[in-house]
């Protein structure tokens, strides 16, 4: 009976440890609406750049830069509550972060160039604007999938 004990409380304490482990996990990964302000703060600073009025643009760089700032510490101070072992994320996290920038950045570059060429007025603010859209939509997406690779490596997802 005692014997019985001790599997059912090693149970219940690894269940404890991997929820907990969940919780971590989850605080570390940053909400859709940090996607939706580095959006907005991008569309809206490369239309200041685009009015070419030096007024609109040093009141757009200085709201982007201090946007930016304050949006990344509320991101890390959040997720430097916890302490998410690197290891969790692994190649393919990194992978995948490094792929959805270069998506995100190349996009928007390639659809600002294109429009530029084309002769449509505001290529850099529309370029922008698709590259906010990859962010508004896959940056949750990315989160999902690195919560996942990092649920799986931990064992926390079992």
């Amino acid at each position: 009976m005692r014997e019985e004990m001790r599997a059912e409380e090693a149970a219940q304490a690894l269940a404890g440890i991997r929820e907990r482990q969940e919780q971590v996990i989850n605080v570390a990964v940053p909400p859709a609406r940090f996607w939706w302000l580095l959006a907005t703060l991008t569309v809206a600073f490369a239309a200041a750049v685009e009015s070419r009025r030096p007024l609109v643009i040093g009141v757009g760089t200085a709201l982007f830069v201090a946007g930016v700032l304050a949006s990344l510490a509320w991101a890390l101070r959040r997720a430097m509550r916890v302490q998410v072992r690197n290891e969790l994320l692994g190649w393919r996290g990194g992978m995948l972060i490094a792929g959805f920038a270069l998506l995100t950045a190349g996009g928007s570059i390639a659809v600002g160039f294109s429009l530029s060429a084309a002769g449509v007025p505001h290529p850099a603010t529309l370029g922008n604007l698709f590259g906010a859209i990859l962010l508004v939509a896959g940056g949750p997406l990315l989160m999902r999938a690195l919560r996942r690779i990092m649920l799986d490596r931990s064992g926390a997802a079992q």
